[in-house]
């Protein structure tokens, strides 16, 4: 079991819904972002999504009127993604890596949003997952990324980042520098009868920047549609060429 998997089934997996906040915003903001971006279906109506956690762009690629398989490795997740798609969503348990669980399949789209990118062993994998998607992909096919750039070192108190809290629970992550990846701590305080409870868990991340998936996705015959920074997370668009 990667430090990743492990990290959110004991940790992450149990909050997470609540850490990213009000689901239905959520799908809201990601439903107009990916319509703005022309991302409609327009083939065969196949959408994978990678690391799908709970189910916000899966469920948003479903209201636009794709059929979507999603894919993740924790059980929570995706039984609040069962609980969230009323059976609109494909769902698939495992990990993103493991290219033999979706079969034959041949998606018009693949998105792996979130921090999915990040969560990669090495920059080896990230560029085995970049040729998968381009041989999978069905002709005039796109994929949408979205990560956080690890790369540019934050010093001192700003490693200590507040990320959500509620009258009973407070996470703040502590991010710790190394050369290729960054050691990601989240801290939760949690109040249990009464008393305020600590647990900590960390796991890596890779420290990747735009450019450098920009180059995978170069290499790998797929043509820039749009590279930007949308609320400090990197997001690119690219289209499969022939």
């Amino acid at each position: 079991m990667s430090r990743t998997k492990q990290h959110y089934d004991s940790h992450l997996g149990n909050i997470y819904p609540w850490m990213t906040g009000d689901f239905e915003d959520n799908v809201k903001t990601f439903q107009e972002y990916f319509a703005a971006k022309e991302i409609t279906p327009s083939g065969n109506k196949s959408a994978l999504d990678l690391g799908s956690g709970h189910g916000i762009q899966s469920i948003a690629l479903a209201n636009l009127g794709f059929n979507v398989t999603a894919v993740d490795f924790n059980t929570k997740l995706l039984d609040a993604l069962k609980q969230n798609s009323k059976g609109r969503v494909e769902v698939i348990e495992g990990d993103i890596m493991d290219f033999d669980l979706t079969g034959n399949l041949k998606p018009e789209l693949i998105v792996c949003m979130g921090d999915t990118l990040t969560h990669l062993a090495d920059k080896n994998e990230l560029s085995s997952l970049v040729k998968h998607c381009y041989k999978i992909l069905h002709e005039g096919g796109k994929v949408v990324f979205s990560f956080r750039d690890l790369t540019k070192e934050l010093e001192g108190a700003v490693r200590f980042i507040p990320v959500q809290s509620s009258e009973d629970r407070i996470l703040t992550c502590f991010l710790e520098y190394h050369e290729d990846h960054a050691e990601v701590y989240d801290i939760l305080h949690e109040k249990i009868n009464g008393f305020w409870e600590m647990r900590v868990s960390s796991y890596p991340k890779l420290r990747i920047t735009s450019d450098e998936v920009c180059a995978l996705l170069f290499t790998n015959k797929f043509r820039l549609l749009k590279a930007e920074q949308v609320g400090r997370m990197e997001y690119i668009i690219a289209g499969k060429i022939q």
